[in-house]
C-alpha cells in the first residue's frame, strides 16, 4: 500500500490530514488508546483527542467507554460509503450555491455600462474560439443582434454547423439573449433549405418567439457575413482559404461609427428581403 497515497486520497473525500493519518494507523493497529494511536500517526497529543472526537462523530470509528477510552475502526467499506455520501451532499450544496452566486453576479454586472470606446478595439478567435467569442458576443447583447448570412456559401455553413451538437451553445445563448427582451433579426440565403432542424427541441423554443423578439428573412446578397450587437460592436467571419465552407476566424471590432454604418446597411437590404413565411427560417436564429 502506498501510504502517501492513500491519505492523499482520504483527504480528497474529506478528511484532514491528521484524520487520515489517525484512521489509518488505528486501522493497522486493530484497537488503540489515543496515546498510541498518536504515537503511530505522528499527530501531537495536544491535538489527537479533537481528532478522534470528529472521527468518531463521523461514524468512521468507534470508541469503548472505558479509562482510559480505546478506539476501533469501523469496518472500511462502510466509513468510506459514508465518506462518499458526506461529500456527494457538500459538492451538491456547494454547487446550488455556486449556481445562486453566478445567478446574482449576472445580474449585477450586467447593469454596469462601459464607457463609450475612444478608439477602435478588436480581437480575432480562430477556428474552435471563434464559435466561443460568438457565444461571448450573444450572451453580452443587451438590445439588438443583426446577423447577415444572406450569402449562400455561409448559409450552408450555418445550416451545418447548427446540425452539430458542439455548436447547441449558440442556440441556447440566441434562446437567452431573445429571453432577456434581445430583438433579434437574422438575413438568411433564400435558395438554403433549413427545414432539416425544425425539429430541434431549441429551435422549437425559439419558435415561439417568431414575429415577435426573433424575425428572419430571405435574401441572395454576394457579401461578407457580418453580426450587429447593440450598435456597437461587430462580428465578421474570415472563411477558411484552403476550404471556404469552412469558417477560419471571427474578428470581433469594437466601433460604434462602423457598427451604425453596417447596421443601416442591414436594413437597406432587410426593405427589400423576402419575409419569412415558413418554420425553415427559425434555424438561423440558433446558430
Amino acid at each position: 500500500m502506498n501510504l502517501s497515497l492513500v491519505l492523499e486520497k482520504l483527504k480528497k473525500l474529506g478528511l484532514t490530514s491528521y484524520e487520515s493519518s489517525a484512521y489509518l494507523a488505528l486501522l493497522k493497529l486493530g484497537d488503540a488508546e489515543a496515546d498510541e494511536i498518536a504515537n503511530n500517526a505522528k499527530i501531537p497529543m495536544g491535538r489527537i483527542y479533537n481528532v478522534l472526537s470528529s472521527l468518531e462523530e463521523d461514524h468512521l470509528i468507534r470508541a469503548q467507554d472505558t479509562r482510559p477510552r480505546r478506539y476501533a475502526c469501523v469496518e472500511p467499506a462502510s466509513a468510506l460509503e459514508r465518506l462518499s455520501k458526506t461529500r456527494h451532499e457538500e459538492l451538491t450544496q456547494a454547487s446550488v450555491e455556486l449556481e445562486n452566486l453566478v445567478s446574482d453576479l449576472k445580474s449585477e454586472l450586467s447593469g454596469v455600462e462601459p464607457r463609450k470606446p475612444d478608439k477602435t478595439f478588436w480581437t480575432v478567435a480562430i477556428s474552435e474560439e471563434s464559435h466561443e467569442l460568438v457565444r461571448e458576443c450573444i450572451s453580452g447583447s443587451q438590445k439588438e443582434l443583426l446577423v447577415f448570412m444572406a450569402p449562400k456559401m455561409n448559409s450552408e455553413r450555418l445550416k451545418k454547423d447548427l446540425m452539430q451538437e458542439s455548436h447547441a451553445g449558440i442556440l441556447k445563448a440566441l434562446y437567452e439573449a431573445i429571453k432577456r427582451g434581445v430583438e433579434i433579426k437574422i438575413i438568411l440565403n433564400k435558395d438554403v433549405d433549413f427545414s432539416l432542424l425544425e425539429e430541434y427541441p431549441i429551435v422549437k423554443q425559439l419558435l415561439v418567439y417568431m414575429g415577435d423578439k426573433f424575425n428572419c428573412r430571405f435574401a441572395a446578397i454576394p457579401a461578407t457575413p457580418f453580426d450587429i450587437i447593440d450598435s456597437e460592436n461587430v462580428l465578421l467571419q474570415m472563411l477558411n482559404p484552403i476550404n471556404p465552407e469552412e469558417l477560419f476566424a471571427v474578428v470581433n471590432i469594437r466601433d460604434t461609427k462602423l457598427a451604425k454604418e453596417l447596421r443601416k446597411k442591414f436594413f437597406a437590404i432587410w426593405e427589400k428581403a423576402e419575409p419569412y413565411s415558413g418554420n425553415s427560417c427559425n434555424l438561423t436564429l440558433s446558430d
